[in-house]
């Protein structure tokens, strides 16, 4: 059976005890307004009466009178009209006495008496009626009752008017209570009805929120209730089946971070004391346990804000770890740490690029036999029959596609390393683009392709190396032409962008899909459309972003299948400064000395820095320059390393020993830039670019030796300054920030050491300015065993070496083994 609602039950109790009040009121007010009629009733037939009587009296009197005193003719008229009036008047009495049987008897007693005395009179015993114990006198004293009788009568009304009254008072006040007490039952009812099934309720919710999730209850009280019910049981059969997945997640969830290859870390919230760890941390990080501090002396995990921006690469107990942390919502919640051990991975990248490296190397020799015998060959086409001529034609384009092939695996090799040599400066990108252009041309006439170019007049200088964009235009002329059919369009453009210089490739080949654009950068990745007939090695657009990225630049690709590709590079603008100026002034009218055993590329040499107005001395041999550098003074000197006898590095070693020699300028001009003895040391690659040549000589006269900018408290110099020395470190020293900033201004530093003690290491930090040739602006901080470091330089997520450590740092540094 449905229950009432709740709503329901309330208006039927509310309407009922409404009804009830209201009839109650009803018979009470009936019951007064009978009582006051009554009461009305009586005084009025009373007052009647009283007057009837007194007028029957008066009627009496006046009959009597008449009786006695009437004479002659008219007599009997007289006496005929007042026994006339006496009737009447006691016709009027005895009607209204007609209520009340003793104002009816003392009437008749009345009436009799005054008959009486009328007989008495009409016998002429007047005397005898008017006697006083005659019938006169009767009818009087009848009368006189009669009277009493009626003020009685009125007296009598009154009283029960006013018990009648009081009784229905007391009747509705005791019928109101019994309804009130009846509409609290009523309602007591109701709510004992609802307060049931709500604690039943509010104590199932209680032990459902303390975790007992088979807690029920029995629907119950009206139909709200029992709808507040099932939807709790409802509720909680869902919290149960929740709960139930919760805890199978949990547990797998436990059993997955238990089983995994790395190792996790979880800190407490606001803390860096470690909450939980899964058993691999014990195998990659024992000194990492529970209770312990992922900050701690012993723990190799680097600073937190450095782990959070990206993944850091640390070597621990012989193992390559790669680290990284996150959030838990935000650090204030805590922190989780992931270890992975990349040790095998980091073994086969090393081991995959000294293969590429050593398997390139190695190639180049005998390929440059192959290609220069074959072209020897290709030469003398008279002594070959036209089928030997193919042959050799088609062995010199398999040797050049090696050729392509080695080169593009050095450079990636040199990418993966980080030994790619970016010497950025101020260069017409315009004039690289015509140089590629022209060299690419034939190649392109082969296919019968239109190539069209456009240079933007006004086109700013761009910040980059020279020899890459070559390099970068000519990887993208070549991917449009091996991908552009017979008879097809190919555009190169190079227009000014804001800040940037936009280099445009674009081609009506045959497209990419959506899929193809995404991967298109990929390594070894080649389109659909890439076979046999469209050779190439799958490196030539890689290779293109990575030195776009070398060159902070950016990188785009837009294609439609069928509608051709259009590739944007953007390279920085050359910002006009000083620096620029002040560098080539450096070596005007200097005198230079230029170690080359190749006659014909140190008179190159010389024959770009006669521009400058460069005093030229060419030396020969290692032996005899330095022979020349102790006879005669020079303001720089360039060395070639490969030479006969002494190499350049030994030359290098002779000069840095050498106390007159050490602070000398020198520039490598050589074939192996990418030698790791060159780490730190100013270098210009063949083949050799002039103004490259005359930028780069210039800034290492305008810099001089000092490589390395110290800034720290005096009670540091004699422990750090004996490490830097013996290293053959050069370097200045400085003892706060505007100190610093004054002598980054006046020189080019590539390092800077700042010890964290000294005042406001923050401040000295924002103003070091290190504008020497590397690519990044490297900082090392420093520190005693006894100075911690401050909390803003905590925040920076800066690594922090012992001073005893700091000169093996800045070294390692210097030879490109630290970032």
């Amino acid at each position: 059976m449905q229950r009432l609602s709740i709503a329901r039950l309330l208006r039927l109790a509310l309407v009922g005890l409404t009804v009830a009040l209201a009839v109650i009121a009803a018979l009470g007010i009936a019951s007064l307004y009978n009582a006051r009629q009554r009461y009305e009733n009586t005084l009025i037939a009373s007052s009647s009466l009283a007057t009837a009587t007194a007028n029957l009296q008066s009627a009496g009197i006046a009959e009597v009178e008449v009786l006695r005193d009437a004479r002659g003719p008219l007599a009997p008229a007289a006496r005929h009209q007042a026994s006339a009036a006496y009737a009447t008047a006691a016709a009027q009495a005895t009607s209204l006495a007609g209520s009340d049987s003793v104002s009816e008897r003392l009437l008749s007693a009345q009436i009799a008496a005054q008959s009486r005395a009328r007989s008495l009179a009409v016998s002429g015993r007047f005397v005898a009626a008017s006697a006083p114990s005659g019938p006169l006198a009767a009818a009087r004293n009848a009368a006189a009752a009669l009277q009493a009788r009626q003020l009685a009568r009125r007296e009598t009304a009154r009283s029960k008017a006013r018990s009648d009254s009081r009784r229905a008072i007391i009747l509705v006040t005791i019928a109101g209570l019994l309804a009130l007490a009846g509409a609290l039952a009523l309602i007591t009812a109701l709510v004992r009805g609802m307060r049931r099934p709500l604690d039943d309720l509010v104590r199932a919710t209680r032990g459902l929120a303390s975790g007992e999730l088979e807690r029920r209850v029995q629907p119950a009280g009206p139909r709200e209730l029992q709808e507040l019910g099932t939807a709790f049981n409802a509720m909680a059969d869902d919290l149960s089946t929740a709960q139930r997945r919760i805890e199978e997640e949990r547990h797998r969830l436990a059993v997955t971070i238990e089983s995994l290859g790395d190792a996790l870390i979880v800190t407490e919230p606001a803390s860096s004391t470690i909450a939980a760890v899964n058993p691999r941390v014990s195998e990659l990080v024992p000194e990492l346990a529970v209770g312990g501090d992922v900050d701690a002396e012993a723990s190799p995990l680097p600073p937190l804000g450095q782990a959070l921006r990206k993944e850091m690469i640390v070597e621990h107990h012989g193992r390559t770890l790669a680290v990284t942390a996150a959030p838990l919502g935000t650090e204030s919640d805590g922190v989780v740490w992931t270890v992975r051990d990349m040790s095998e991975r980091a073994r086969l990248e090393r081991a995959k690029s000294e293969f590429v490296a050593t398997a390139s190397h190695e190639l180049r020799s005998p390929l440059t036999s192959i290609k220069g015998f074959v072209e020897l060959l290709s030469r003398a086409p008279q002594d070959m029959s036209e089928r030997q001529q193919e042959f050799v034609e088609i062995i010199l384009k398999s040797t050049d596609r090696l050729v392509d092939l080695v080169n593009d695996l050095l450079d990636v090799a040199r990418i993966d390393s980080d030994h790619v040599e970016i010497n950025r400066r101020p260069i017409d990108v315009g004039e690289a683009v015509r140089e590629v252009t022209e060299l690419i041309g034939p190649r392109l006439a082969q296919k019968g392709q239109d190539l069209g170019v456009y240079i933007a007049p006004m086109l700013p200088f761009a910040l980059a190396d020279p020899a890459r964009v070559r390099q970068i235009v000519a990887n993208l002329l070549t991917n449009a032409h091996l991908y552009t059919g017979e008879g097809g369009k190919i555009h190169v453009g190079v227009e000014p962008d804001r800040a940037w210089v936009e280099i445009v490739v674009a081609d009506s080949g045959v497209g990419m899909t959506k899929e193809e654009t995404e991967r298109v950068f990929e390594r070894f990745y080649r389109g659909r459309n890439g076979s046999a007939s469209n050779p190439g090695t799958g490196l030539g657009l890689s290779i293109v972003k990575s030195l776009v990225e070398l060159h902070h630049g950016q990188i785009a690709v837009e294609s439609e299948p069928g509608r051709g590709s259009t590739f944007r590079v953007r390279l920085p603008a050359a910002v006009p400064g000083p620096e620029s100026g002040r560098s080539l002034a450096a070596i005007r009218g200097r005198h230079v000395l230029v170690v080359d055993d190749e006659p014909e590329i140190a008179e190159l040499i010389a024959g770009q820095l006669a521009p400058q107005d460069v005093h030229v001395t060419i030396a020969s041999s290692g032996r005899e320059a330095l022979d020349r550098l102790r006879a005669e003074h020079f303001d720089a000197v360039t060395l070639d390393i490969l030479m006969p006898g002494m190499d350049g590095f030994e030359v290098l070693r002779e000069i840095r020993a050498d106390p007159e020699l050490r602070n000398t300028p020198i520039v490598f001009v050589s074939v192996f830039s990418g030698q790791r003895e060159l780490a730190g040391e100013w270098i210009v690659s063949k083949p050799i670019d002039a103004d490259e040549l005359r930028d780069v000589l210039g800034a290492a006269v305008h810099a001089g030796r000092s490589r390395v900018l110290v800034v720290g408290r005096q009670e540091m110099r004699p422990v750090l300054e004996p490490a830097l020395d013996e290293l053959g470190i050069e370097h200045q020293w400085e003892t706060s920030g505007p100190a610093a900033a004054r002598v980054c201004a006046e020189r080019r530093f590539e390092v800077a050491l700042v010890d964290v003690g000294v005042r406001n290491p923050q401040a000295v930090l924002q103003a070091l300015d290190l504008r020497g040739r590397r690519l990044r602006r490297v900082v090392i901080l420093f520190s005693d065993d006894h100075t911690p470091a401050p909390p803003g330089v905590r925040r920076l997520g800066m690594e922090v070496v012992a001073v005893e450590q700091a000169a093996t740092a800045v070294l390692a540094t210097l030879r490109g083994d630290r970032e």
